[in-house]
């Protein structure tokens, strides 16, 4: 494992966060069911830039994600871009799961240090209640043969080898493509591995929207999540709308687990809700912040993107990759001030939690002789998580990062810890700062 990570450019200076912002996270079907990834991710970029005061020529690079996409908008991040006027910015979109926002803000970091661009953007956009319906792939293909054959008894012939169950139309899948598994499956397979009860889920998913529901109650969000405005332009959406006040457990043990057998423990209380939702944040080296006079949210010291095995234990990935981030930092996890780790579910964040103070996982997988540590509860997801916000997968760890720079500019915090693992076995850390 490198001895540290240099994340400055040939001149020696750092990669500012300038400034992040994101939309409500809201319910499918709910408020934005009438806009498209493209509209949410145009309508965050815009009122980010129009907040700031740059001419848009100097940002130079736009790098959006989206995990749910839309097969006539391939490369969302160009369209965003040219709908914007901002036709000179190189632009490209990624899809890494849950961690695509951090993959994002890592590559738009990469180009900063390199030297070729100065300032970019970073962002993500995704619509569940805009998901798109495919055919079969038997149906696509018998569709084919019946427009290519001339004779309407062979067109006839082709289409009656089609049962009903061939012509249902197939909605997004959100499973892991290789082993299958459901977000609900691999949940329960991490609590079972790591010996988590119900009612520590339970209990663990109340905190999250307790914690969150105080965030807005207390105007925490006010900076960070605009006003917006969706099409077709008759309601405004001001906040958050997945956050649950009922917190009793009255409430959560009506759940009934996601899958049949005894000593099953995850619900759907206790696994994060895709959501609609966009972010942005940009990037921009440090004397270019000084030239402009802005003020950052703060710096990125650190990074790291890994990956693990799919078949047990998927969503560990949050743990691997905190362990590269800090020792890159040249840092140990008691010198940070605030961590936030994003929600996948109530049980891969307690699993993690338990990873985080494991030897014995320390010294078989992150070539560590002693545990990170023990996390302290008062210092973890103190606003909430996205088993309270919500994930819209391509933009939930942007969330994550924006959430942590505010919290460590109200605390007067130094530096803090951010985290996400995501299907196909990915993680993705970062060490930010403020000076």
């Amino acid at each position: 494992m490198p001895i540290q990570q240099k994340l400055v450019n040939v001149r020696g200076e750092r990669i500012a966060v300038v400034a992040g912002l994101r939309t409500p996270f809201v319910r499918r079907n709910s408020e934005f069911k009438e806009c498209y990834a493209t509209d949410l991710g145009i309508m965050v970029t815009n009122e980010l830039l129009n907040r700031l005061p740059l001419a848009r020529e100097v940002v130079e690079k736009f790098i959006f994600g989206q995990v749910i996409q839309q097969p006539d908008v391939p490369n969302l991040a160009r369209e965003i871009a040219l709908t914007l006027s901002m036709p000179h910015a190189q632009a490209y979109t990624l899809s890494s799961s849950c961690i695509t926002g951090l993959q994002a803000v890592a590559n738009v970091c990469n180009g900063i240090i390199s030297g070729s661009i100065s300032c970019g953007l970073a962002g993500g956009a995704d619509s569940i209640s805009n998901a798109p319906i495919s055919l079969k792939p038997k149906v696509s293909r018998t569709l084919r043969d019946i427009l290519r054959t001339s004779s309407y008894s062979k067109k006839f012939n082709l289409f009656k080898r089609l049962s009903w169950d061939d012509v249902k139309l197939q909605q997004v899948n959100l499973r892991d493509a290789l082993t299958g598994y459901s977000l609900g499956d691999i949940s329960e397979q991490m609590a079972q591995n790591f010996d988590l009860s119900r009612e520590q889920l339970d209990q663990y998913t109340a905190l999250s929207h307790q914690r969150a529901e105080q965030a807005w109650q207390q105007g925490m969000m006010s900076e960070q999540v605009m006003l917006s405005h969706p099409a077709p332009y008759k309601h405004y959406v001001t906040r958050d709308n997945m956050i649950s006040t009922q917190t009793t457990a009255d409430y959560y043990q009506r759940f009934k687990p996601l899958q049949s057998g005894q000593h099953k423990t995850v619900t759907a209380w206790s696994v994060s809700e895709p959501a609609d939702g966009a972010a942005a944040v940009l990037l921009m080296r440090e004397e270019l912040v000084e030239q402009y006079g802005l003020q950052p949210l703060g710096y990125i010291r650190s990074f790291a993107l890994t990956g693990n095995d799919v078949w047990n234990n998927m969503l560990l990935g949050a743990t691997a990759a905190s362990a590269k981030a800090l020792a890159w930092a040249q840092m140990e996890l008691g010198d940070i001030d605030l961590i936030e780790m994003h929600e996948s579910s109530a049980a891969q964040v307690l699993a993690n939690l338990k990873l985080f103070e494991s030897r014995q996982f320390a010294q078989s997988h992150l070539q560590r002789d002693q545990a990170l540590g023990s996390i302290d509860m008062d210092k973890f997801n103190i606003n909430g998580g996205s088993l309270a916000y919500g994930s819209p997968r391509a933009i939930t760890s942007l969330r994550v990062l924006i959430q942590a720079l505010h919290q460590l500019q109200r605390q007067g915090g130094e530096t803090a810890l951010i985290a996400s693992g995501g299907l196909g076995g990915l993680g993705a850390a970062m060490v930010l700062e403020r000076e």
